[in-house]
């Protein structure tokens, strides 16, 4: 019998493993296919990782230790796992962004962050257009992450643990004895259990009833185009409200292209297995008409495209939490799209609760219980 089994090992559930690993017990764990993948949210070449758009939540500490332990990962693998690029994020005045939001409360003799007007983002980024009104706050330190680089890392550091990969965990049961996970191969047996397994946690909790939806998000790379080709590659990543359209965000471009996509839009509501996984072309003309009017002549061809799932919870906040029948599982679900930043530390926040060791953040924020 194992002391832990992991159902999921994308993101938070192979950071999990690793945690339990590194902490000294034995750890089984199970996924559908071998990541990094690209069937659920773990995959798509970068991600973010910023604190101004946390400030005043309790996000805060969490993305602090996040930079510390990405930064010790990078040394401890030998892989490059992030590059200050900076990033701006941008909206209207009055826009969900900004508008009594505690956002603005980190501009005020703070260096660290810049509150820009249009004018001042053209100044600095010539290659961008936002409308008049349009506000930024520019955060010169916010860091790109290499994602799937972040997560071969991550599994290499849970060497130790046995790792089933193309072996999805069908059922599991909990007994006074321990808990039972079966697969198509067989039976395994620990004493405690996480499930981390996203899009797919509804499936393996039919009796808890957690309010997720499972979003499908695409992801574009283009060619860097035009005379700012060079200066785009700098960064910084964006992340910009626009009043109709929704919020669109962009990196700077990696091998694979520029990088680009919306977040968060009505309509686009899925199942885990009848996502449409192929990408329109009106779509990609959805995408083309942003550049063409906010970031006119960057983006060339259209080098890939990608479907993401997101899982989201009502309130955009996680689910990090014992199950409310029983305290040998932990769950993490709902990353709502900005989960992979906080990976780290959120794989040490469910070892804390599956080794009875008082969490290192207060979790009240992810409870399964604010659902009432």
């Amino acid at each position: 019998m194992h002391d832990f089994a992991v159902i999921g090992l994308g993101a938070i559930g192979s950071a999990t493993a690793a945690e339990l690993v590194q902490r000294g017990h034995s750890v089984v764990g199970f996924d559908r296919y071998t990541p990094p993948h690209t069937m659920g949210s773990a995959h798509s070449d970068t991600r973010m990782i910023r604190e101004a758009w946390y400030r005043g939540s309790p996000y805060v500490p969490l993305v602090r230790e996040a930079y510390r332990h990405w930064a010790s990962l990078e040394r401890s693998s030998g892989r490059t796992l992030l590059r200050t690029a900076g990033a701006l994020t941008m909206g209207p005045e009055d826009g969900r962004a900004f508008a009594g939001n505690p956002l603005r409360s980190v501009i005020g003799g703070d260096a660290e962050y810049l509150l820009l007007s249009a004018e001042e983002v053209v100044e600095r980024f010539p290659w961008l257009r936002p409308d008049p009104g349009t506000v930024a706050i520019y955060e010169p330190g916010a860091a790109i992450l290499s994602l799937e680089a972040c997560l071969e890392a991550t599994l290499e550091a849970a060497e130790g643990a046995e790792l089933r990969f193309d072996e999805p965990a069908l059922e599991w049961s909990a007994s006074a004895s321990g808990i039972r996970v079966r697969t198509e191969r067989g039976e395994y047996r620990a004493r405690r259990l996480a499930i981390a397994a996203g899009a797919w946690t509804p499936q393996l909790l039919p009796g808890l009833p957690l309010p997720l939806e499972v979003e499908r998000t695409v992801q574009y790379w283009f060619e860097p185009a035009g005379a700012h080709a060079d200066a785009l590659a700098e960064g910084p990543a964006w992340v910009w409200e626009l009043e109709r359209e929704g919020t669109w965000y962009g990196f700077p471009p990696t091998a694979r292209g520029l990088k680009a996509g919306m977040h968060f839009q009505a309509g686009r509501r899925t199942d885990v297995e009848r996502v449409d996984r192929e990408v329109g072309t009106s779509e990609t003309g959805e995408l083309r008409r942003l550049f063409g009017r906010y970031a006119p002549g960057v983006a060339g061809a259209l080098t890939h495209a990608s479907v993401c799932l997101y899982t989201n919870t009502p309130d955009e906040d996680f689910i990090l939490d014992r199950h409310p029948g029983d305290r040998r599982i932990a769950i993490f679900a709902g990353g709502s799209g900005h989960a992979f930043k906080f990976l780290p530390v959120l794989g040490a926040l469910m070892a804390d609760l599956l080794t009875d060791e008082p969490p290192r953040h207060a979790l009240q924020t992810f409870s399964i219980g604010r659902y009432g």
